[in-house]
């Protein structure tokens, strides 16, 4: 999978603050590179549903929106904490460092 760009968007939670960052991958550690198209191919990420289905939802939890765009496709998910997965889960930490990491540098 020859990812180029990921666009997260994180919103929701107790105080409903929407939080967003572009990563260019060519722009990102090798070794996280890595780690993020590993986790996507594993997730066969362009085949998942727009709007995984989640027969539970928490008061107040996070919903994050995740573009992932290649040279042939683009493909976004929204998902929230419920309803993802323990491989999404593990996209979405790795995703929140990086948001939070990028946000320090601001």
């Amino acid at each position: 999978m020859e990812v180029e760009r990921i666009r997260f968007e994180r919103t929701g939670g107790f105080a409903g603050i929407r939080l967003a960052a572009d990563f260019e991958l060519g722009e990102l550690p090798e070794e996280q590179v890595h780690t993020l198209t590993d986790l996507l191919d594993d997730l066969d990420f362009a085949e998942l549903p727009e709007n995984p289905s989640s027969d539970s939802s928490m008061p107040d939890e996070f919903t994050y929106t995740i573009t992932v765009e290649s040279e042939k496709w683009k493909h976004t998910v929204v998902t929230g904490d419920s309803s993802a997965d323990e491989k999404m889960q593990e996209l979405l930490h790795i995703l929140n460092q990086l948001l939070r990491s990028q946000s320090k540098r601001q």
